[in-house]
């Protein structure tokens, strides 16, 4: 087999494998994203607080507020962390 050949091929099936990583990655990170903000939204209802009374405890405004629990926009691990504060909640149980 020649060598241009080869390297031809490597290189499809390496492009191919990344362009499959993006992909399932992008898919993994929005349900991720979308459960981390659902759980978000359920406790913010339970703590009886609205999304811009939280936004503004977090530092965040309301557009964000939605973005994050609609699972448009991902969390910081930081404010991950800092709304599981504000929200009196283990930060485990935004993954439960």
């Amino acid at each position: 087999m020649p060598a241009s050949f080869r390297s031809k091929t490597q290189e499809t099936l390496t492009q191919e494998l990344l362009r499959n990583a993006a992909t399932s990655a992008t898919a993994f990170d929005r349900d991720l994203a979308a459960k981390i903000g659902t759980r978000v939204a359920v406790r913010r209802s339970l703590c009886g607080l609205s999304k811009p009374q939280l936004g503004a405890r977090l530092g965040v405004d309301t557009a964000d507020m939605s973005a994050y629990e609609q699972g448009e926009k991902r969390m910081s691990c930081k404010l991950l962390l800092e709304t599981a504060r504000q929200l009196k909640a283990a930060p485990r149980f935004f993954f439960q």
